[in-house]
C-alpha cells in the first residue's frame, strides 16, 4: 500500500513543487503548480500541499478546501510528477485530503472537476466513489463524494 503524507509548501520546497512535470499530453489537465501555489494565497480557505512519500521525496502537489466560491470543500488540482504516475501516489493523496475532510466533521461532500479526457482521472476518482454530476461551465465534467455514504 503507498503511503503519503501532505506537507505544508513553504519557502523551502516551493521552488522543487513549481518544477514537478507532467508528460505533454496531461498539459493542459491542470493549471502550473506555480500558479496553484499564488493562487492559493489569495484564498485562505484553501489549503496548497507537496504530495511526500513515506521516505520524504516530493512526488506531486495538491489544492484543498473550502471554495471561496461555493463554500463547498473542493479538491481544485490534484497534480503527480510524471516519474512518479501509477505507483498509487494519487489514490494515496485522494485518500488522506478526503480523511481530512471527514475529520472536520462538518463536512457531507468533496466536490471536484476535471476534464472528459483525462481518463486516469476519471478512473480514479469513479474508483474512489466520486459520483459525476454534470459539466461545468468550462466543459469539466464535475464529481461529488458523499463521506457520509462511503466513511
Amino acid at each position: 500500500m503507498t503511503i503519503v503524507h501532505l506537507a505544508p509548501v513553504t519557502s523551502e520546497n516551493w521552488q522543487a513543487c513549481c518544477e514537478l512535470s507532467l508528460p505533454a499530453e496531461q498539459q493542459d489537465f491542470v493549471a502550473s503548480n506555480l500558479y496553484s501555489i499564488a493562487e492559493a494565497q489569495f484564498y485562505p480557505t484553501m489549503h496548497v500541499r507537496a504530495i511526500m512519500t513515506q521516505a520524504d521525496t516530493l512526488v506531486g502537489l495538491a489544492v484543498y478546501g473550502i471554495s471561496p466560491n461555493t463554500g463547498q470543500y473542493r479538491v481544485a488540482r490534484l497534480m503527480i510528477d510524471q516519474a512518479f504516475q501509477g505507483q498509487g501516489y494519487g489514490r494515496a493523496a485522494m485518500q488522506a485530503i478526503l480523511a481530512k475532510a471527514a475529520a472536520l466533521g462538518t463536512i457531507d461532500h468533496v466536490w471536484l472537476s476535471y476534464r472528459e479526457h483525462n481518463h486516469a482521472a476519471r478512473y480514479l476518482y469513479q474508483s474512489l466513489g466520486f459520483q459525476e454530476q454534470s459539466c461545468d461551465a468550462n466543459g469539466r465534467i464535475v464529481a461529488m463524494y458523499e463521506l457520509a455514504k462511503n466513511e
